[in-house]
This record gives C-alpha cells, sequence and structure tokens, in this order.
C-alpha cells in the first residue's frame, strides 16, 4: 500500500504487504544536495523499519520524480533481500545520468527502445539520447520529415520518457552534407525540427561528428575560411532559433574534434565562442577512453569555457570492435568527477538486451560514484537483466567477456578458481587438483545449457557462446588427456583447440593455448 503517490504500473501490487508512506516537501532537507552544494528534485529519504514481518517505509522527497526514484530503489532493495531498518539519505553525484543510441550498425527495434528506457529509469537515469547512426532521417536523410508512422513511434518514446521522469534528447547530424552558409539548408533543419517540437521533443542534439575536417563547398569556404567559424555560426544561431521557439528547450553538441586534451584549437575556439547554456559532448583523451579523470575534465573546461558532457564509448562495440562483447562493468571513471562535469552519457551496442548489463553498472556508478563497486554493482546487474535463478550460470560465461578499452582482467573468476588447481597439482596433490578442475567444468557446462534457451540476452549472444561452447570442449578434453595422455586423446585436444582459434570473435584474453600447454603439461 503506497500513501502519497501517484500509482505507477511498475508499482502494482509488489508493496500490497508493506506500509509506504511518501511525503512531499519543498524544504532544504530534500530539495538541497549538501555534498555536490546543488538544488535537485531527485533527493529523497528512506526511513525503513519493520512491525513484525511488515516493511514500513517513510519516504520524504520534493516531488513525484523523487518518489519514483525512492520507491524503485525500495523495490530492488526488497528484491535483493538488502533491506535493512534504517535512514537513508540519496541524492546523486552526476546532475546528468544517461545512454546513447549513437552506434553504427542495426538500430534497436521500437520494443527493445522502450525495454532498455523502462529499465534505466527504474536505476535513476535520467537522459535518453536518440541518435542511431543507420536512421536515415536522423544523419544521411536529415532534410527530411519523418514519415507518420514513424513520427507516432518516436512519440510515443518521447511520452514513455516523460512518465519515467527522463529527458528526452533527439539528436540531428547534418554535417555530412549541409552547407552552412545556405539560409535555405538551415530553414530545413528548422523545420524538421519543429516537426519533432511538436510531439513533445524539448532536448536537442546537433552532432558535427565523424564528418570531414575542412569544409566541402565553396561558398562556405569563402564565407567562413576554416570549419570552425562555420560550426560556430551553426550552432548559435540553432539555439538562438530554439530558444525563440521555447525558452526552456536544452542543446547538446558534438563537436567534430571530440577527443583529445580539451585545449586544441577547434574545441577551445568553438568552446569559448558558443553559449555557455549548450552542453558540449566529448569522450575524453581517446575515441574509447580507458579512463576519465579530474583533471583531464578541468584542462576541457580551462579550454572551452564548458564543463564536458561526456559521450562515453563504452559499452559501445561497433566498427573494428564488432568481434568484441563488451558486457564488463564501467571502471577507471574517478570518484570526483562529478565535480568538474556534466556527467556521462554511455554509448550502447546494437545488441540492447546486453547493453542493459553495462548501463546498469553506469547507473550506480552515476548516482553515488564515491561508493561505487563495479563487481557488486555487476553482479546486481545481471541479477535483474539475466534474472536471480540465472545469475550464477549467466557469471561464469560474462567472466570471459572482460574484452574493452578498459583493459580490464579477463577470466578472473576461472582464473583464481585454477590458480588454487595449480597449486595443487605443485604440491602433488593430483587428485584434489583433478577434482576442482572438473567442478568448473560442470559449472561451465551449467552456463552452457542455460545459454542455449531461447532468451533475448542468449540469443544476442550467439557469436560468443557458440566459442564457449568449445571452450567447454576443450577444458573438459584437457582434463581427460592429463589423466590419459595418449597420441589420441593429444590430437583431439588440438583439434578443438585449432577450432576455438579459428573463431574470429573474442573470448578471455588472447593467448597461445599451444605454448601454454607445453610449458605447463609438456603436451
Amino acid at each position: 500500500m503506497i500513501n502519497g503517490f501517484v500509482p505507477n504500473p511498475y508499482f502494482d501490487d509488489f508493496f500490497s504487504s508493506a506500509q509506504v508512506t511518501v511525503t512531499k516537501s519543498d524544504t532544504r532537507k530534500v530539495c538541497y544536495c549538501e555534498k555536490t552544494h546543488r538544488l535537485t528534485d531527485e533527493k529523497y529519504i528512506l526511513n525503513i523499519s519493520h512491525e513484525g514481518d511488515t516493511l514500513v517505509a517513510d519516504i520524504e522527497c520534493s516531488g513525484e520524480k523523487s518518489a519514483f526514484y525512492a520507491l524503485c530503489d525500495l523495490r530492488l532493495r526488497v528484491e535483493n533481500g538488502t533491506v535493512e531498518d534504517g535512514e537513508y539519505i540519496c541524492s546523486p553525484s552526476f546532475a546528468v545520468r544517461g545512454y546513447i543510441e549513437g552506434f553504427y550498425g542495426t538500430p534497436w527495434t521500437h520494443e527493445k527502445r522502450k525495454s532498455v528506457m523502462s529499465l534505466m529509469a527504474k536505476n535513476r537515469m535520467n537522459s535518453v539520447y536518440y541518435a542511431p547512426k543507420d536512421d536515415a532521417y536522423h544523419r544521411d536523410l536529415w532534410r527530411e520529415k519523418y514519415p507518420e508512422a514513424d513520427l507516432l513511434k518516436l512519440k510515443e518514446l518521447v511520452d514513455l520518457a516523460k512518465e519515467n521522469y527522463m529527458d528526452f534528447h533527439f539528436c540531428i547530424a547534418p554535417g555530412l552534407s549541409m552547407k552552412y552558409s545556405s539560409d535555405e539548408e538551415f530553414n530545413t533543419l528548422m523545420e524538421k525540427t519543429k516537426q519533432l517540437y511538436s510531439i513533445g521533443i524539448r532536448h536537442f542534439g546537433l552532432l558535427l561528428d565523424d564528418i570531414d575536417e575542412e569544409l566541402f563547398y565553396d561558398e562556405d569556404k569563402a564565407l567562413y575560411g576554416e570549419t570552425v567559424n562555420a560550426h560556430i555560426d551553426l550552432i548559435e544561431k540553432y539555439h538562438n532559433a530554439l530558444l525563440a521557439i521555447d525558452s526552456k528547450i536544452k542543446i547538446t553538441v558534438c563537436p567534430t574534434l571530440y577527443h583529445g586534451r580539451g585545449d586544441e584549437y577547434y574545441i577551445s575556439k568553438l568552446g569559448k565562442n558558443i553559449s555557455p547554456l549548450i552542453s558540449l559532448f566529448w569522450t575524453g583523451r581517446d575515441i574509447c577512453s580507458r579512463e576519465l579523470t579530474s583533471l583531464e575534465a578541468i584542462r576541457f573546461v580551462g579550454g572551452t569555457y564548458h564543463k564536458p558532457l561526456y559521450w562515453d564509448n563504452y559499452p559501445v562495440n561497433d566498427v573494428a570492435m564488432f568481434n568484441e562483447m563488451h558486457i564488463s562493468p564501467i571502471i577507471n571513471r574517478e570518484p570526483d568527477l562529478w565535480k568538474y562535469s556534466e556527467g556521462i552519457i554511455s554509448n550502447c551496442m546494437e545488441y540492447a538486451e546486453c547493453s542493459k548489463i553495462p548501463l546498469i553498472t553506469f547507473a550506480d556508478y552515476l548516482w553515488d560514484s564515491e561508493n561505487y563497486n563495479p563487481d557488486k554493482s555487476w553482479e546486481n546487474a545481471i541479477r535483474q537483466v539475466a534474472g536471480k535463478e540465472n545469475a550464477e550460470d549467466f557469471i561464469v560465461f560474462a567472466d570471459h567477456l572482460y574484452i574493452s578499452c578498459l583493459k580490464d582482467r579477463p577470466s578472473k573468476r576461472m582464473q583464481k578458481h585454477f590458480s588454487v588447481v595449480m597449486d595443487l597439482l605443485g604440491k602433488g596433490e593430483n587428485e584434489k587438483a583433478i577434482a576442482l578442475a572438473y567442478e568448473y567444468i560442470e559449472k561451465m557446462n551449467r552456463s552452457r545449457e542455460y545459454l542455449k534457451k531461447d532468451l533475448p540476452i542468449c540469443n544476442e549472444l550467439t557469436k560468443w557462446s557458440e566459442k564457449f561452447f568449445v571452450a567447454c570442449d576443450m577444458f573438459t578434453k584437457l582434463l581427460e588427456t592429463l589423466q590419459n595422455k595418449t597420441e589420441e586423446n593429444v590430437e583431439e585436444l588440438y583439434s578443438i583447440i585449432d577450432k576455438y582459434e579459428s573463431m574470429p570473435v573474442v573470448l578471455t584474453e588472447d593467448m597461445n593455448i599451444r605454448q601454454e600447454l607445453h610449458n605447463m603439461f609438456g603436451l
């Protein structure tokens, strides 16, 4: 039973056996974050107690958004069995917390978009950016208005974002073909924007990434001289035109130079000559940055007079990374980065279900960066996406997919297990070692059976799970061979190894398996 909150289907019957009361006020206690020195509509206070077996929760908050977050938080605590009596004062580290569908490849389906958005809202993200590179009306056909059927689907997403207290940002990318000096071209851009405004979009992105660094049209060269001047003019004209439509409209810009030190000529000149009200995307030192540091953010602020809004190219796995599956937790983002940046927007993979796992770890980091624990967050994410009943089986497989720009060590759980096996072998306790090795292989085989199920996340992982299945066979045959080192067993083992190494997808770290077996076992 929830008193003081407008009903939301997500909470139907969940708290039927609990007493939950929501109290709203506009006092400093619930409207001001003491840590970040920021007014916020996202702070809430949970007071949890039990009367016998009945959960009693009193929520203090400033409005519907913070009440929604509090109930989502409470529900997750109940689901995870971590409901403990006490007072919990909760507010976010980062002001902007979200994700972007901004990859090259097959865009998400409409249902996938709704599914990801709903789950990320429940994990207290507040921003979603729509920018799929292969939506023609976003990029190649930017001049053309959306057909009615597509526009209605976009409106459904906008409405869903509003219901879930998320800001929906529509991004348009005209830079491949736009003539910046043409009034007709700019008017076309505005007509397209007005169509999108008509369905409720109030946040826009102007993306100028992945285009030629030099101006193409002679008229543009004559008027602007160089690209940065054309971009400054376009951004300022677009921003002013949007504010003329609605003074509350927000705009985010992705510059052509979107990674580096943050004090290069193009980005410095651009940043210092556009309105401070405009958010500026930045990916960090690299396109796919291993780390994001406060020092680098401070340099960006000094160079551009803007706090960076990080477009974080993780977990995206497009272009050269298409054989990698980025499913590990976000790491190497400094705990105090919120002081020097607007926030982080995570760029997703075309695999929507798989993207949910790292996205949830982003959500945890962005909400409370100082207390973020990657391993705990990752396991929580897997429970939410794969289900508690499947979590352990999924983790055995996912342990081998710590492959990305983050440079995290893959197969950590497996290596920990087999380090004990090798230690036992070194002590001559072969029977114990073999038994422990088979124990892990049994876990791998249970994971294998789970991955064969007709489930959305399993279907997305087919390329990688097929290689994992071969790895299961390889480990099994290795143990058989160690126990019975016949020529036939050795040949069969190396046949399986050949098959494993011929598969192009990346599973665990690259290594010379034959050399390793020779060094360790003399095979």
